[in-house]
């Protein structure tokens, strides 16, 4: 049996498939939570937007047409709820709180064939890293995410995000930049103590 793309998926729930809803949920609910998590740093504001995305598919199902990838289509309302979120609140997280377990070390390998010191080690490395992203400006931070962790393509962000191709390329290496400066910078004054 051949797995349906998203585009049909989508075009299948518009005429009244749950169970193409429920393929679509289920691909896309890790990513998409994520992408907010890291975005906003806060569990609960991050739920909400994730919620609101959701009903948003829900409500436009019977208008769906496919004009671009679903998942591009999909991350430009996560995109637009979070720029809402941001003018709302006036605000916009730049610290991670270190109890913040947002990201998991097992995002990066299977623990049980590591030993204890490398699942430290690996610990160590993602909080570092997620502190690293926490301080990223929230552009950069967005077209990383999006390019490392949503897989999406250049060209798509710029789509997603209304910009122009050599703007997302810069602040992805402005961002990756950044990181590989704040995660050297963690890493000696760690081996100073």
């Amino acid at each position: 049996m051949t797995e349906l793309v998203d585009e049909q998926l989508m075009l299948s729930y518009g005429q009244g498939d749950v169970k193409a809803f429920t393929q679509l949920y289920l691909r896309h609910k890790n990513s998409l939570y994520r992408y907010f998590l890291r975005q906003c740093a806060n569990p609960q504001v991050a739920e909400e937007l994730y919620q609101e995305v959701w009903n948003k598919l829900i409500k436009a199902r019977s208008q769906y047409q496919v004009s671009a990838k679903f998942t591009t289509w999909l991350y430009r309302i996560a995109h637009n709820e979070l720029i809402d979120y941001y003018r709302r609140t006036g605000t916009q997280s730049k610290w991670l709180d270190a109890d913040n377990q947002d990201l998991e070390t097992a995002e990066f390998a299977d623990h049980n064939s590591k030993s204890d010191t490398e699942k430290l080690d690996q610990a160590q490395q993602a909080k570092q890293l997620k502190e690293c992203l926490a301080q990223l400006p929230r552009e950069q931070k967005e077209a990383f995410l999006l390019k490392h962790e949503a897989d999406f393509t250049l060209k798509e962000i710029a789509e997603l995000v209304v910009e122009t191709t050599e703007n997302i390329k810069s602040r992805i290496r402005y961002a990756v930049a950044k990181l590989k400066h704040c995660i050297k910078y963690k890493l000696e004054t760690s081996n100073e103590r």
